[in-house]
């Protein structure tokens, strides 16, 4: 173990202090080194923020993209019951069925076919308030 002395005993000069004439050169180039490294430091970490931003907004455009997927399927799934639901077959099989029957989960309406068609023609085609009584056309069912 080595004892060092709690005073210095060497005479204390008084005067100038020793200074050094640093190199221009070598500072230059240390300071434009660690300015240079900065910035491409600071550009990587620019880079992976923006490319976890593209990823993360692409995340979110895939799951919109599958949920307009879902979303058009079970439109074109209702659009085809809609149209099953209007069929003209559907509706004359529940207009002719009687009162107490169910078809389809719909009661029946109990109509009849009529035995002749009557069309009728309007006073004109702006004012539908009164009708003419004049036959234009008529049709038998059994024809």
């Amino acid at each position: 173990m080595a004892v060092f002395p709690l005073t210095d005993k060497r005479p204390i000069e008084v005067g100038k202090p020793k200074l050094e004439l640093v190199d221009n050169s070598k500072s230059w180039f240390r300071s434009i080194g660690i300015i240079l490294i900065l910035l491409i430091s600071i550009g990587f970490f620019s880079r992976m923020l923006l490319s976890a931003m593209i990823v993360q907004r692409q995340t979110q455009i895939d799951g919109l993209s599958e949920s307009i997927a879902e979303l058009d399927s079970d439109n074109r799934s209702l659009m085809f019951d809609i149209a099953q639901l209007e069929s003209t077959k559907r509706i004359m099989r529940i207009a002719l069925a009687e009162p107490g029957e169910e078809f389809e989960t719909v009661n029946g309406l109990g109509m009849i076919i009529p035995e002749i068609t009557i069309y009728l023609d309007p006073l004109s085609n702006e004012s539908l308030q009164g009708w003419q009584w004049r036959q234009i056309s008529s049709q038998r069912q059994g024809q």
